[in-house]
């Protein structure tokens, strides 16, 4: 069973003038990644804007980033919809890409009961040859799998892991502790170093698109014993996550990688872009804390 470790960015969806997705910026957006350290990628997931684009353009930016990474990291396909048949439709495309693994949010809108759950995520991993990951998201997709639920999920051998995006820290250690082969992935960026005292050795997150080197940093640290150090940057981190929370996360992380150098456009509508004063404060707090 393959486990996944290091920093794999949450990557946001890159649009052009015409709102249509950009090749050549989803390009620029992986160099700089990896660049940066980062160990694979999350495509497709809530920073992907995935919900806003259609089954058509979630195909088609899977196919840009498996061209630009070329081979060179793993790539995990979030292939989540609202119908297991859609679902697998988009595991196979994704399959046949050769991505590392596939990722799904549960289904969500109806109220489906822990046995359809269950059966979802089998249904996903007998349709692919590729292992499969639960994104266990609580405050998007308002489903919260208990302990038990994700011990079910787990007797499933072919779901291999879990994106864990929930401040449950007391949830993760137990499953931690329970599924050591486990690759469990800590969702909250502003968690990753508490993540890590637990044991986790993976994350996927949003900021990782334009800072992932702090948490690289962060787990060679780690690795080293210098705790304090860590603690240092992930400070640092969470001045930056803070920022972000007040102007909007997906806006800004856009906002962010602008500043850098790579225009990713703007968040699809409804969302709003940035006003001047948000812009300033953001690069504010992004220079103050070694972001530019």
């Amino acid at each position: 069973m393959k486990k996944f470790r290091g920093i794999f960015p949450a990557l946001v969806t890159p649009f052009d003038e015409n709102g249509k997705i950009h090749p050549g910026a989803v390009e620029k957006l992986i160099e700089s990644c990896l660049e940066k350290g980062a160990s694979g990628f999350y495509v497709g997931g809530s920073t992907g804007e995935s919900y806003l684009l259609s089954v058509e353009e979630r195909r088609f930016m899977l196919e840009q980033v498996m061209k630009a990474v070329d081979g060179r990291a793993d790539v995990i396909a979030n292939i989540g919809l609202f119908s297991t048949e859609q679902g697998v439709e988009l595991a196979k495309h994704a399959e046949s890409l050769g991505v590392s693994a596939v990722s799904s949010v549960p289904p969500f809108y109806f109220p489906f009961t822990l046995d359809e759950y269950v059966q979802y995520y089998n249904d996903l991993a007998d349709s692919v040859d590729i292992p499969v990951i639960i994104y266990n998201i609580p405050a998007m997709s308002g489903i919260t799998f208990q302990t038990e639920d994700i011990r079910r999920f787990f007797s499933n051998e072919k779901i291999i892991g879990m994106k864990h995006t929930s401040y449950d820290l007391f949830q993760l250690e137990r499953v931690l502790g329970e599924y050591p082969e486990k690759s469990i992935f800590c969702g909250h960026d502003e968690l990753f170093l508490s993540a890590s005292v637990l044991g986790v050795e993976a994350g996927i997150g949003s900021t990782f698109n334009f800072m992932a080197e702090k948490f690289v940093r962060i787990q060679k640290l780690i690795s080293e014993n210098r705790w304090q150090e860590a603690s240092v940057i992930q400070k640092e981190a969470n001045a930056v996550i803070e920022a972000l929370a007040k102007v909007g996360v997906f806006k800004g992380v856009k906002a962010a990688l602008k500043l850098q150098g790579i225009d990713c456009g703007d968040c699809r509508r409804p969302f709003a872009p940035l006003e001047k004063e948000q812009e300033k404060f953001l690069q504010e707090v992004l220079e103050q804390n070694h972001c530019l």
